[in-house]
């Protein structure tokens, strides 16, 4: 009867011990202050503000996900997230630059979103690494 009972499975499963817990609050408040304090940095120059305008969502869009699934598997630091950012952004519009060049599309705009996009997304993922760094507290981490 003892060894009926030692391999029979359990109902609920442990987690895997090399699962990482995030804080929710200090996530959404680095991936969203990332852009918005690069762009309030540099407000004078204009540039960051349209940056941040412009690429600002798809950094959000693409970038809450792939963080996420990246930070549940790994411990993140500041250049993780600016590596992680770049690649990320590489991954999407790469792709669509080649696309439009080889249909004789549009390149002129997905030129300027891959070029400007390869400056700004590490820059807003080091500036998002950092705040998270920052304002992360273990009592608040929890599974997402």
């Amino acid at each position: 009867m003892t060894e009926k009972t030692a391999k029979q499975k359990t109902l609920y499963p442990r987690h895997a011990a090399d699962r990482h817990l995030v804080d929710p609050v200090a996530f959404f408040i680095a991936m969203i202050g990332g852009p918005g304090l690069v762009g309030l940095i540099g407000f004078p120059t204009f540039v960051f503000p349209v940056a941040t305008a412009m690429g600002g969502p798809v950094y959000l869009i693409v970038g809450i996900p792939v963080m996420l699934i990246y930070m549940a598997q790994h411990r993140v630091t500041p250049y993780d997230w600016a590596w992680l950012a770049l690649v990320t952004h590489l991954a999407v519009f790469l792709p669509i630059f080649l696309f439009a060049g080889l249909t004789k599309g549009n390149v002129d705009s997905s030129g300027l979103y891959l070029v400007f996009g390869c400056f700004f997304a590490p820059l807003w993922g080091c500036i998002s690494g950092t705040l998270y760094a920052a304002l992360v507290r273990d009592f608040y981490k929890q599974t997402l």
